[in-house]
């Protein structure tokens, strides 16, 4: 069979344009998949009163028997489970994804005292009062990465005013206002907040909210540090 010369360009255009769909489809799926796995259905739950930023480490103790089994059930396979913030004794929808950290002690009752680190933010979704098998609570939640996003240049310059001020005033070396991140959540974990204002900034409804309250909350920082340093006193604020 013969082919002219326009015959093979709109055949080659043919494969070509088959060929791009064909990836755009494959890229669409890829993506499908990976926003499908943010959420995860029977993650372990334990509401409690405090929210642990990226990065953060945090004390808990445990003394109630459910959260005793969670514990060691992360203990056993390393992994992740999640801190429902519960504000006036209420739970709210949003929380902290954390993982064992370190076991400090145990007591001879089984109680113990426990680090957490911070690993990422959820939303719950749906909610169960025991996991199958389990005496701990879960549920399904939507694991929100995209709230971690990488801090405007105008809020990590202030922070490393922040930082550095905070290292002239406790007479640290240099190595202390290194910055390891410089995501918006990671920033806010090494600040003075309580959890209160923490978990304001998780409701924020955009990353441009969220920069303006830690941008607000530095200045307020940074001139409680200049009093200090006029009064030579040493205040740790982390």
């Amino acid at each position: 069979m013969f082919f002219s010369k326009v015959d093979n360009v709109f055949l080659f255009l043919r494969i070509t344009r088959t060929f791009f769909c064909f990836e755009c489809y494959m890229i669409e799926k890829k993506h499908q998949k990976i926003v499908m796995a943010r959420i995860i259905n029977s993650f372990p739950l334990f509401p409690i009163s405090v929210i642990v930023f990226p990065g953060e480490i945090h004390p808990l103790h445990i003394f109630e028997d459910r959260y005793k089994e969670l514990i060691k059930d992360m203990k056993a396979k390393d992994g992740l489970f999640g801190i429902p913030y519960v504000k006036n004794e209420k739970m709210c929808l949003y929380g902290s994804g954390v993982t064992l950290h370190k076991v400090l002690s145990t007591s001879a009752t089984g109680e113990m005292d426990i680090l957490v680190r911070g690993v990422n933010i959820f939303k719950i979704d749906e909610m169960e009062e025991a996991l199958p098998g389990k005496l701990y609570p879960g549920g399904k939640v939507n694991i929100l990465d995209e709230m971690n996003e990488i801090a405007d240049h105008v809020l990590i310059r202030k922070f490393r005013k922040y930082k550095e001020q905070l290292r002239k005033i406790n007479d640290e070396n240099a190595k202390s206002g290194i910055i390891t991140s410089n995501h918006i959540l990671d920033i806010a974990g090494q600040m003075a907040l309580d959890m209160d204002e923490k978990y304001n900034i998780i409701k924020l409804g955009s990353k441009t909210l969220r920069e303006n309250f830690l941008l607000g909350k530095l200045d307020f920082l940074m001139m409680i540090n200049e009093k200090l340093k006029e009064i030579g006193y040493r205040f740790y604020l982390n």
